[in-house]
């Protein structure tokens, strides 16, 4: 019997040491471990975009007499120009993007008037001669690297635009002139940057070379020696840019 008793009474003393011990674990703070840094998502570009443009351009014009007629100059004779003026348009673009690096397409059409006129370097110098571009419009590739909220870019690809040109004299009244489309190439870069996740505002700088195309054929001034002139133009031009950026 006492043997019964004494075992009842150790079986009692181990469950209320357990207990104890139970308890004083729960008082234990537990010690989490430092959390995981949080890490922003990298803003997207990636998808459709549309947009304007609007800034200032100038180009440098060359003539080259290509007839056999020495009324406006000599024949196979060089004149070069200058003009400026503003450019603006808009854009449609899509965007891919692999991590930070984005790389798409764009397209923009361009109203411009880079216009001048001057005197005749030749004698008697009472000709005046005149180009201007009308319109430009571009195909181009981009590849840029995003920084957060900022992108900077390179592009380039195919461009076309329309160039009027004419020559006239004044004490005769007599005038040969042309209008022709002219294709090139373009190349440029700029930067954009996240004013808002579906907005962005940015500049870019573009050259545009549109080659050499025969724009005048005109009249025969002369008999026997028509007026034959080609037009080669290259342009540089800057402008500001905004973008509404689809599905952000």
């Amino acid at each position: 019997m006492l043997f019964r008793v004494g075992r009842t009474l150790a079986v009692v003393v181990c469950v209320g040491a357990v207990a104890i011990e139970f308890a004083a674990a729960a008082d234990i703070p537990y010690v989490h471990g430092p959390a995981p840094a949080y890490v922003p998502p990298t803003p997207s570009w990636a998808g459709f975009y549309l947009g304007g443009q609007v800034g200032y351009g100038a180009d440098s014009v060359r003539w080259r007499n290509l007839g056999g007629s020495a009324f406006f100059s000599p024949p196979n004779s060089l004149t070069r120009d200058r003009g400026s003026g503003v450019i603006g348009g808009g854009q449609l673009g899509y965007n891919f993007q692999y991590n930070r690096l984005v790389f798409g397409i764009e397209g923009s059409v361009s109203a411009a008037d880079f216009d001048r006129s001057f005197a005749s370097p030749y004698f008697p110098a009472t000709d005046v001669w005149s180009s201007r571009l009308t319109w430009l419009t571009t195909v181009t590739g981009r590849v840029g690297y995003g920084f957060d909220n900022w992108l900077p870019y390179v592009k380039g690809g195919f461009a076309a635009g329309n160039v009027e040109t004419s020559i006239q004299t004044n004490p005769f009244g007599v005038i040969s002139q042309g209008s022709a489309v002219h294709s090139g190439w373009t190349l440029g870069g700029g930067v954009e940057f996240k004013v808002a996740p579906q907005f962005s505002l940015g500049l870019e700088f573009m050259h545009t070379d549109l080659g050499r195309s025969t724009d005048i054929n005109g009249p025969q001034i002369v008999p026997g020696a028509p007026e034959s002139y080609g037009v080669g133009l290259r342009s540089n031009s800057i402008m500001a840019r905004f973008n509404y950026l689809f599905g952000r």
